[in-house]
């Protein structure tokens, strides 16, 4: 009976590693929001500084951070670019939200239709779904793998750029510099700006030859993930130019969808209790 007695009793060190994680996680955010001091992330986390110490040097000891033995602050180690290796692994399940859409998106346009993300000054191209023609306009994200791209041109760039709140967006412009890729590249920022404010009102942004001459993209911004997205319809100016009113609702109605998608899973996945926070 002994025996049985202790099998029913639940077991502590579970708790302890599930809050242990949590708190983790907490001091990782900060990290990636450039709070980088010891008292300051035990102030921003709301833990005390032995905790937040005792914390530090075990992600410290397993190559998840590392301390600036100068400044005594602490950053990203390389068992997070590891990790991040491939941008794409931490947005699977935003492909599996987008995936289906793309592929109907797809077949109704005949043309290459591609989701981007930008979670930082740069942007990543996540996943495409090709275009059946011979001709076509493709980045084969599929064969090569995404990657960062700083290309500040085109519908996609746009749609992500108009989901950056203002005070970043300016930030932003202030330290990238856009190079012309064709003659028809908006190089001067202002008109840039102008542009993206006209993306936020009508929910969607066509571009024709800025990277490519004879390339035509309409793009969408998508505001419901945590960092921004961009689902594209990418393709020859001539074949999508014709169709391009019907092509533009198609992909706003898909975006949509999209959308939609990815806010039932983020309220799925959203924390519980004293760690669940707001977005900044």
């Amino acid at each position: 009976m002994k025996h049985a007695e202790e099998s029913e009793r639940p077991a502590p060190a579970p708790r302890k590693i599930v809050g242990s994680i949590a708190h983790a996680k907490e001091i990782l955010l900060c990290l990636a929001r450039g709070i980088n001091n010891l008292s300051d992330i035990a102030r921003e986390c709301r833990f005390s500084k032995s905790t937040v110490h005792r914390l530090l040097k075990s992600l410290e000891s397993h190559n998840y951070i590392v301390e600036d033995p100068y400044t005594r602050q602490y950053y990203f180690g390389p068992m997070i670019g590891q990790l991040m290796a491939d941008p794409a692994v931490p947005h699977r399940l935003l492909v599996i939200c987008a995936e289906d859409e793309m592929r109907k998106l797809s077949r109704a346009t005949e043309e290459t239709v591609a989701i981007d993300i930008m979670p930082n000054i740069q942007y990543v191209p996540l996943f495409e779904v090709p275009s059946p023609h011979n001709l076509k306009v493709t980045k084969e994200i599929n064969k090569l793998g995404p990657t960062f791209f700083t290309v500040y041109a085109g519908a996609p760039v746009k749609a992500l750029l108009s989901q950056v709140e203002d005070e970043k967006l300016n930030i932003m412009l202030d330290n990238i510099h856009i190079l012309p890729e064709t003659e028809r590249t908006v190089t001067d920022k202002q008109v840039l700006l102008a542009q993206l404010k006209e993306v936020r009102r009508t929910g969607y942004v066509v571009t024709r030859g800025e990277r490519v001459m004879g390339i035509m993209c309409v793009s969408t911004p998508i505001p419901t993930y945590y960092m921004p997205i961009a689902l594209s319809v990418v393709g020859p100016e001539a074949r999508i130019l014709p169709r391009s009113k019907a092509i533009i609702a198609e992909l706003k109605e898909a975006g949509q969808r999209i959308g939609e998608r990815i806010t039932v899973l983020l309220e799925h996945r959203k924390p519980r209790g004293r760690m669940a926070r707001s977005l900044p």
